[in-house]
This record gives structure tokens, sequence and C-alpha cells, in this order.
């Protein structure tokens, strides 16, 4: 039953006394560990705790990549871009959350520039302009969709937050010329 479909239930809802309905409150928020740590980041952190939630993902990152490494290599190619978007996938879930809770969008950019930069330095080879097979095409149609997030994100920044960032996107773009991913961010 949702709460829309039964209006007289909402109004009288609205019409309990306050202490009732904090306790409601506090009861239907503690169902969801999502949303209590959403608010205690929104009440309750400030901008040096943001700071600290991204260096923590970073280390994640870093960590994840390093598991990763004896998976993805040059031997077995195939299994490789597999194991590269297995590995790119978990670190997207990470940030996803980090962005569900603090809804930070500059620490957002950071985050998933910084996971396709690490994809593209750590395994350069796995993104060789004439690498076929269904893996690789799956890796670099999960990297293009990366790449389209991350430009939405940087061309909705103001210009000085874009010229802050302009080295890296120079980067990235350079490195995707010699790729049979055909984007360009900016």
């Amino acid at each position: 039953m949702n709460l829309n479909d039964v209006p007289e239930l909402k109004i009288a809802i609205l019409d309990l006394p306050s202490k009732e309905k904090d306790k409601l409150l506090l009861r239907l928020v503690n169902k969801d560990e999502t949303l209590v740590e959403h608010l205690h980041f929104q009440l309750l952190e400030d901008e040096k705790d943001l700071v600290n939630r991204v260096k923590l993902i970073y280390e994640k990152i870093d960590l994840q990549y390093k598991k990763s490494h004896h998976l993805i290599n040059q031997i077995n190619i195939s299994r490789s871009h597999r194991q590269l978007l297995l590995t790119l996938k978990t670190l997207s879930g990470i940030v996803n959350y980090h962005v569900q809770i603090t809804k930070d969008k500059v620490s957002e950019f950071e985050l998933r520039k910084y996971i396709l930069q690490e994809s593209f330095t750590r395994y350069s080879y796995l993104f060789n302009k004439y690498t076929t097979g269904d893996n690789a095409e799956k890796l670099y149609k999960y990297q293009l969709g990366r790449l389209k997030l991350i430009s939405s994100l940087f061309e909705k920044f103001h210009e000085d937050l874009k010229y802050d960032y302009e080295t890296d996107i120079v980067q990235i773009n350079s490195f995707l010329k010699d790729t049979p991913i055909s984007f360009r961010i900016g």
C-alpha cells in the first residue's frame, strides 16, 4: 500500500501529535542505513569530514586496483579486459554510494576521473586501438559511459573549476586518441 493511494491516512498521520510523529520518523529512518548515513553527513559533518571521506575512497580505489593487479596482465588479454571491467564496476559502486550520501558533484567528478585515469595509466595495453573481442567491447562501452558521465559533470562546473581540471581533461583526451573509444571531454 502506498501513502498516496490513501489520502485519509496521510492526513491522519499529519494530524498526529508531534512527539508521536517524531517517534515514527526515528523508527523509519533507523530502518534505512543509507538514509542514516546521509543524515549524519548532512547534519553532523563538515567540509573536513568530506575531505576525509574522499581520502578514504581514494585509498579504497588504490587497494582495489592492487587486489586486481595479479588478474590483469598482458598474457590473457581477453580475461584481463573482463577483470578490469569488474574492477571498474566495483569502484563505481563505491563512488555511487559516496554520491548517495554526500550529493557532492566535485568529489564525484574527481573520484570518477581518478578511476578512469588510473585504468588508462595502469592498463594502457588493454586500450590498444586494434584489440577486439567481446570482453574488450564491453570494457570500451562501459568506459564510454563513464566518460560521458564525467563530461556531463565537467560541463556543469563553473569556469574557474573547469580551468582547475583542464590539464587532466587534456591528458584524458590525449590518451583517448589512440584507443577504440571515440569520445572527447569538453
